[in-house]
């Protein structure tokens, strides 16, 4: 998808006749780098030039536009001759190397497709105690844990935001009853972009029974720049009912290779690990190992990203929209009109946006995607609003 094409990816400048197809991947995996392993800086001068914009910018799906760093497209590459063998020893460098970035255990890490299939390894802990358990989750947010409980038989006791958009932690403390098996907090919360501070989560956590499982998915952590918002991996080690989710589709770039981890006290772990549903790709596994330790890209990807949102809630106050306090890799505002309107008013200027959240009917979610797209869509803003 042309997303998820890198702006550094000079395909069309670099000549590459009669090449086979390994070849035609090996030029696109390493075309960023002909600008040399700077990064993102060279990526984001040379976009203009150096790929067409899509007829329709994707700004719907909260993923980066600048893909994977360097030396992640460079282990991806390298990876292909191990395509026909199982990736077990790369599995267990990749434990080791989050373990060692986070200062956990190896036993208290487990790497899954995605942290999705650690969502639904969650779900399945949560059935264990038979199908009248319930899971108290924010309405909205990610739907893919409440949605696989349902499956389980796990009903789901919704709790209303606060006034700022947030996980209202004292409603959700009042919501956990004796029937309750989980809790799911999405930290910076999808889709309103609001985040909750590590003093007050802290509390709700250790305020909840031990009985009861704590889920944290901080997707999108990386991204806050709110001082008060921190991970809160290390309750791990006191919090025997903690997981906290991390993945590598958002910073890292590596949505299409399905890569997530989870952290949480080893007997915890253990029984996450004893769930998994399926094993990781050897190309994720790569990728992940090499993105970790790419730490200027990182950093410039993150704050491009952060600088082009300020950018984008500028606009949004100046045009008098109210808005939640993203701390993700995208906006959400209220656009004063059914959303619907706004989406295809939005499409005939090319730009594809978010979908509707139930009690959110005139509300936009979008994604934060490249310089280039970002003036694009602060080009087309003030005219899809009737402003």
């Amino acid at each position: 998808m042309p997303l998820n094409t890198p702006p550094s990816l000079p395909v069309t400048l670099v000549p590459q006749p009669r090449l086979s197809r390994r070849g035609l991947l090996g030029a696109a995996l390493l075309a960023p780098l002909a600008t040399g392993l700077g990064g993102l800086s060279s990526a984001l001068a040379a976009a203009p030039r150096a790929r067409a914009v899509a007829a329709v910018i994707r700004l719907d799906s909260n993923e980066n536009p600048y893909g994977p760093s360097p030396a992640a497209r460079q282990a991806i590459l390298a990876c292909i001759p191990d395509a026909p063998r199982y990736a077990d020893r790369s599995l267990v460098e990749l434990i080791a190397s989050i373990a060692a970035r986070h200062n956990v255990e190896v036993r208290q890490v487990t790497v899954g497709t995605g942290s999705g299939e650690l969502l639904k390894i969650a779900g399945l802990l949560a059935a264990e105690g038979g199908a009248d358990g319930q899971l108290v989750a924010a309405h909205p947010t990610y739907e893919e844990l409440p949605d696989f409980a349902a499956k389980m038989g796990i009903q789901t006791r919704w709790v209303a935001p606060d006034t700022e958009h947030r996980h209202d932690l004292p409603a959700m403390h009042g919501a956990i009853g004796d029937q309750t098996r989980l809790v799911y907090i999405c930290n910076p919360n999808n889709p309103t972009g609001a985040a909750l501070g590590r003093i007050a989560l802290e509390r709700f956590i250790r305020a909840v029974p031990t009985s009861t499982l704590v889920v944290v998915d901080e997707a999108y952590i990386d991204l806050a720049d709110d001082p008060e918002v921190r991970s809160v991996s290390d309750l791990v080690h006191d919090c025997p009912n903690l997981v906290v989710l991390r993945t590598f589709s958002k910073i890292h770039g590596l949505a299409g290779l399905r890569i997530g981890y989870s952290m949480a006290a080893p007997s915890l772990a253990a029984r996450m690990t004893s769930k998994q549903l399926t094993f990781p790709n050897v190309a994720g596994l790569r990728g992940a190992i090499a993105s970790l330790g790419d730490h200027n890209f990182l950093a410039e990807t993150r704050e491009a990203l952060v600088a082009d949102r300020r950018r984008v809630h500028a606009a949004l106050d100046q045009l008098g929209r109210p808005r939640s306090r993203s701390q993700g890799n995208f906006v959400f505002f209220d656009t004063g009109m059914p959303l619907a309107t706004f989406a295809a008013r939005m499409l005939a200027r090319n730009i594809k946006i978010g979908r509707h959240f139930n009690g959110y009917d005139n509300w936009a979610r979008i994604t934060i995607g490249t310089r280039p797209e970002v003036d694009r869509l602060l080009e087309a803003l003030p005219g899809a609003l009737g402003a």
